[in-house]
């Protein structure tokens, strides 16, 4: 069922040409997608259907077809895949962030704020929705302490087990 990862990746004329407003922004389906920031097409699929990404078109074949926008916010998802949130939580923080960066004029910088969070807050609103994002930021750091214990323990067991290794080369 991969085979729509074996097609041509993007679509070259477009993202060669140099880019206007006229033309179309460039677009890439979603096995070039899924190489790109280490999903499977399987997740990025089931995050579709769970509406936390829309791909910006398709091809007249039928396949997804996604803009660097949609790849940033896959991006966005794939960096909260570890910290177990709910899709809702996902959903709500992907919703924050795109308040937070919709007062970002430039469209590159709107992209690189989608990804990477600005560090100016104006407004009673943008304060507001920083809070909300200071929640999720308490919970990743939480997460990420279980994580580094796991990695820890993980660490010690594979010491154990070079360990053993040695024992069982010498014993010869």
């Amino acid at each position: 069922m991969r085979h729509d990862a074996q097609m041509p990746a993007r679509d070259t004329a477009a993202a060669d040409a140099p880019h206007d407003s006229s033309r179309p922004a460039p677009t890439v389906q979603i096995g070039e997608v899924a190489r790109r920031i280490g999903l499977s097409i399987r997740t990025i699929r089931h995050w579709e259907e769970m509406g936390l990404v829309t791909p910006t078109a398709r091809s007249a074949g039928g396949f997804r077809l996604y803009s660097e926008d949609d790849v940033a916010r896959l991006r966005l998802l794939r960096f909260m895949k570890p910290l177990d949130l709910t899709l809702e939580e996902m959903r709500e923080l992907m919703r924050i962030r795109e308040l937070l960066a919709e007062s970002t004029p430039d469209e590159s910088d709107r992209v690189q704020a989608l990804v990477w969070p600005r560090s100016s807050a104006a407004g009673a609103e943008r304060a507001h929705y920083a809070a909300q994002l200071a929640s999720f930021v308490d919970r990743a750091e939480r997460r990420l302490d279980k994580l580094r214990a796991q990695v820890g323990e993980v660490e010690e067991f594979v010491a154990r087990l070079r360990s053993e290794v040695r024992q069982g080369t010498q014993d010869r």
